[in-house]
């Protein structure tokens, strides 16, 4: 047997063990081997607590490897037939999937899919589910629309619903690619806004589907549009990714114009939420959030909007200062 190098019992000291799924314990958890399951190895886990034997996958009590699940279901969302989804997994995965077990997805991951209800009262196109309109503001962003959702939500805020398919016809190119513009991701760090009463969720939706799109990241350069992507798709209040909002500069204030993109926009409640996924919270995301917030209540006159930022272990939300 190998003898560990110190750098590797350093490793595992350090490394984060899961929280126990019986007891909800992180304390007194120990690796205790590895399973073979189809395609993946699956990391065993033994809480001393419970005396409870668990893995370290995302999905449990599957014998398929989560990405596949993942990415089964996000396409079936897309508005694609039982059948097209079958003939997709198998082509991309080398994994036949019975249809069967796809109806049984549905079934057991609703609560982590909540768009799979909806989907089922609708007949989609898979070709018009969503619109992409890429922007160069100056860099590249995919500004995305789920048309269903937001011809839901738009029934209960229309001018949101104006604003956002505007937008999609005429994303302003010359006011973001003037050289005038101020960049609000950069002009929030410079400002003395007050502080916002901030309440923190630890165990969120929001996070735990942030926690599950991480699973269809192959690089740390793909996780931000991976994340918003399976927002977009997978749940039901998202209505658009990206979204350019802006003050002229007769409205920012500052006499110069200011822009941004919102990450995501969700309709819940009688509320707008405005979303920044912040995987590594730097520079003054509140400010920035409520910049957005002012941009978009000036576009749209609606004022009932709530700002979140979050990450796959938290969710912090407060309201702008407007």
């Amino acid at each position: 047997m190998a003898k560990k190098t110190l750098t590797s019992m350093f490793e595992d000291f350090h490394e984060e063990r899961p929280a126990c799924p019986k007891c909800s314990s992180s304390e007194n958890i120990i690796k205790s081997g590895t399973r073979k399951i189809r395609n993946e190895t699956a990391q065993l886990y033994f809480c001393k607590n419970c005396q409870k034997r668990f893995t370290d996958r995302r999905l449990q009590h599957t014998s398929y490897p989560p990405k596949i699940i993942l990415a089964a279901l996000t396409y079936f969302n897309q508005g694609n037939t039982l059948d097209m989804t079958q003939r997709t997994m198998r082509r991309r995965y080398k994994t036949k999937i019975p249809i069967s077990t796809l109806n049984n997805w549905i079934r057991t991951y609703g609560e982590e899919f909540p768009f799979t209800r909806l989907r089922k009262k609708y007949d989609l196109d898979p070709n018009q589910t969503i619109k992409t309109r890429k922007l160069f503001h100056p860099q590249p962003y995919l500004f995305r629309v789920h048309t269903l959702k937001l011809n839901i939500k738009g029934k209960q805020f229309p001018e949101l619903k104006r604003y956002i398919n505007d937008m999609l016809s005429n994303p302003m190119d010359h006011l973001f690619q003037s050289k005038k513009v101020l960049r609000i991701s950069e002009l929030a760090n410079t400002l003395n806004i007050p502080k916002p009463v901030i309440r923190t969720v630890k165990d969120s939706p929001a996070s735990r589907m942030t926690d599950l799109a991480l699973e269809l990241a192959k690089t740390k350069s793909e996780r931000h549009n991976k994340i918003e992507d399976f927002f977009l798709v997978n749940d039901s209040a998202t209505v658009a990714m990206e979204v350019p909002v802006y003050l002229t500069e007769k409205e920012s204030g500052f006499k110069k114009p200011i822009a941004g993109h919102i990450d995501l926009i969700q309709v819940r409640g009688n509320r707008i939420h405005i979303l920044d996924y912040k995987p590594e919270k730097g520079g003054n995301v509140e400010n920035q959030l409520a910049l957005y917030a002012k941009c978009l209540k000036k576009r749209t006159g609606l004022s009932n909007l709530t700002c979140a930022y979050f990450d796959e272990n938290a969710y912090f939300q407060f309201p702008p200062n407007l």
